[in-house]
C-alpha cells in the first residue's frame, strides 16, 4: 500500500509534486491557508487541510493532516517580508516538525537552499563550509540544523540552485538593463522539472538520510545566459560588463546526488532551458 505524504507549502513545487505523486497512487496531504484554493485542491484528488504556521503554534486541522508517513517542506523563509525571519522562521518549521512527531511522520524532505554558500569562489559541494549572508540563508541553515536534531538520517535536505520554470522566468531578471556588472560569473541555475523529478527519486526510492547540491550540470556566465533567456521570451536582452580578471564565483557541484540517486538531469544546460513565458 502507498504511503500518505504530507505537503506543507503547496506552491509553485509543491502542487506539481502533489499531482506526480497522486499519479504514483500516494495518498496526497496538501495543506493551504486558503479555503477557495481548498475547494480546488480536493478537485484535483488531493486532501486539503487548512492550516496555518506561526511561531509559538500551528492552527488548523493538526491532528488530520500529519497523520502521514513522509512530509515535504518546502515552505520558504519568507526574507525581506518578514523581518525577523532568522527567528520566526525556524520557529514555525520546529512546530511542524513537532507536530509531524506527534502524528507518526517517519521521514522529511526538506527543500533548502543553494544560498546559505554564500559568496564563495570556485568549485562548491555539500562538504564546503556554510557561509550565508543574508537573514533567509541564515534561517534555512536553522532549519536544517534542526532537521538534523530531530529526524536525524530520516530527513533529506536538498539546497536547490536558482529555480527556473513555469511563471519563474530569469529572462525578466536583467532585461533592458544595460552594463550590468559581474559578466563573467557562473550562473547557477535549476528547471523546476528536474527539481520535482529530484523530490520523487528520493520519496519513491526512499533515499533517506542525505544533503544534496540540486543544480543543473552546466554554468554558462551571466553575461552569455541572461541576453539568450530575454531574447527567448521577446523582451529586450541586457548587455553586461565582463572582467577576467574578476573572479567568477561559486560553481554548485551535483554530481553527489547525481550518484547517491542515479539522476540524469533532464535540463542539464541553462542555455537549452524550454523558458517559453507561461503565466500561473
Amino acid at each position: 500500500m502507498k504511503k500518505a505524504i504530507a505537503l506543507l507549502g503547496a506552491g509553485w513545487l509543491g502542487e506539481p509534486l502533489a499531482q506526480r505523486l497522486l499519479q504514483r497512487g500516494y495518498t496526497v496531504k496538501v495543506a493551504t491557508t486558503n479555503a477557495e484554493k481548498a475547494i480546488r485542491f480536493r478537485k484535483l484528488g488531493w486532501n486539503p487541510y487548512l492550516l496555518e504556521l506561526h511561531p509559538d503554534q500551528i492552527s488548523g486541522d493538526i491532528e488530520g493532516f500529519f497523520a502521514a508517513d513522509q512530509l515535504v517542506l518546502t515552505v520558504p523563509p519568507g526574507g525581506r517580508r518578514e523581518p525577523d525571519v532568522v527567528n520566526t522562521y525556524p520557529a514555525k518549521i520546529e512546530q511542524a516538525l513537532q507536530a509531524a512527531r506527534a502524528g507518526g511522520v517517519q521521514h522529511v524532505l526538506f527543500t533548502s537552499s543553494t544560498g546559505i554558500y554564500g559568496e564563495q569562489q570556485g568549485v562548491v559541494t555539500e562538504d564546503n563550509p556554510i557561509n550565508a549572508d543574508t537573514a533567509s540563508g541564515q534561517a534555512l541553515v536553522k532549519v536544517e540544523d534542526l532537521l538534523r536534531e530531530k529526524y536525524s538520517e530520516q530527513a533529506t535536505i536538498l539546497r536547490l540552485a536558482g529555480l527556473v520554470g513555469g511563471s519563474r522566468q530569469p529572462g525578466r531578471w536583467f532585461a533592458g538593463k544595460e552594463a550590468v556588472p559581474g559578466g563573467e560569473q557562473w550562473v547557477n541555475l535549476v528547471h523546476r522539472e528536474d527539481v520535482l523529478a529530484v523530490m520523487e527519486r528520493v520519496i519513491t526510492n526512499a533515499h533517506w538520510g542525505y544533503t544534496l547540491n540540486v543544480c543543473a550540470d552546466e554554468h554558462p556566465t551571466k553575461a552569455d545566459f541572461y541576453p539568450l533567456a530575454s531574447k527567448t521570451i521577446g523582451l529586450v536582452a541586457p548587455t553586461f560588463v565582463t572582467d577576467q580578471e574578476q573572479p567568477q564565483g561559486k560553481l554548485i557541484d551535483n554530481s553527489r546526488g547525481k550518484a547517491v540517486l542515479a539522476f540524469t538531469y533532464r535540463h542539464p544546460d541553462p542555455l537549452n532551458f524550454p523558458l517559453e513565458e507561461r503565466a500561473e
